[in-house]
């Protein structure tokens, strides 16, 4: 009995963790970028890891449309990122070829996403 209780509070507990974490394998065409949280929404915080070929340059838009550069990825390299209420985080991809970024976003999860031609 003590066995089934501490299993099902396990279970519970790891479904409310996972609730407010999303996890994506993202394929980013060359010359294109993939927005993440354009909209109203909370804070939240990003892991991406590059696991594609080209660079992939990372950017903040704030909630007065500024673009704030936060770094460049290299293949395989991971950073966090935090995002403001309202801020949008963009990855993107100025390479020739096809890039892919692993995400995992924590936090605010109920957020706009897509794709974008790059400026």
């Amino acid at each position: 009995m003590k066995k089934n209780i501490f299993f099902i509070s396990l279970l519970l507990a790891i479904s409310l963790f996972s609730c407010n974490t999303l996890r994506s394998t993202t394929y980013i065409e060359p010359q294109k970028s993939f927005v993440l949280g354009e909209g109203k929404h909370g804070s939240y915080s990003a892991k991406i890891q590059n696991v594609g070929e080209p660079d992939l340059a990372i950017f903040q838009i704030s909630t007065k449309g500024e673009r704030l550069p936060l770094g460049v990825l290299k293949k395989d390299e991971k950073k966090s990122f935090k995002a403001a209420p309202n801020t949008t985080l963009i990855i993107a991809n100025n390479g020739l070829t096809k890039g892919a970024a692993k995400i995992v976003a924590a936090g605010d999860t109920n957020l706009s996403m897509g794709y974008k031609e790059n400026k």
